[in-house]
């Protein structure tokens, strides 16, 4: 497979979830973010989680850098310092896992809803572990609707690189630049950039399209 290949031309702008998936075989979708509205949750149980450490997490950094795998988000915050990060992780998931159910994004569920109604192949290409998804996936039943699911365990690699896209595309049998993907991070809409795919961003609950390496 070709690297960094050419992105797809984007959806305009003001274009019905139809006009989104017109000429494309496939979806991919983020998870936190995207499919979820959980980044207070999340800022949260980060928060509690490094508190007995005197680690600050400042909310509009951690909007910033959130699509990155949480032990990439603790090392930046941690600088020079060495964190116990095999007892923050499990912390910061317990508290998101014993938490209240996350609320879904509408205008994501109503493109994969539509999607799955297209009969086209749908899947989550996610930076984050596993035991945060798939529990949550079952606990708002949406199996069905999102049968593929990648995680942080199930590539190399992590967003930016292209690699979660890439597997996801390969898992649904779709060719990348035939993939409609969206995300709400920079690092995420960055990943699937490089991997060929259409992106569209989600913007104050809205999907908007992606124009420039990365969105303001």
């Amino acid at each position: 497979m070709t690297a960094n290949p050419p992105p797809q031309p984007a959806p305009a702008a003001g274009a019905t979830v139809d006009e989104l998936l017109h000429d494309v075989d496939g979806a991919v979708v983020d998870w936190d973010g995207t499919v979820v509205d959980n980044a207070q949750i999340r800022l949260s149980a980060l928060q509690q989680a490094l508190a007995p450490y005197d680690v600050d997490v400042n909310p509009q950094w951690y909007a910033l850098n959130c699509g990155l795998p949480i032990r990439e988000v603790i090392a930046r915050l941690a600088g020079p310092r060495t964190l116990p990060v095999e007892e923050i992780v499990p912390a910061s998931q317990r508290l998101l896992l014993n938490g209240p159910p996350p609320r879904l994004i509408d205008s994501t569920m109503k493109l994969l809803r539509r999607a799955e109604a297209l009969g086209l192949p749908r899947a989550v290409a996610s930076a984050a572990a596993g035991v945060l998804i798939h529990p949550v996936i079952d606990r708002l039943d949406l199996g069905g609707l999102l049968p593929v699911v990648v995680t942080a365990e199930s590539v190399a690699r992590g967003k930016p690189a292209p690699d979660p896209y890439l597997e996801a595309a390969r898992l649904i049998g779709r060719a990348p630049a035939r993939c409609l993907a969206v995300d709400d991070a920079p690092d995420g809409i960055t990943s699937a950039r490089e991997a060929g795919m259409r992106v569209l961003a989600v913007r104050d609950g809205l999907l908007v399209p992606v124009s420039g390496l990365i969105p303001g």
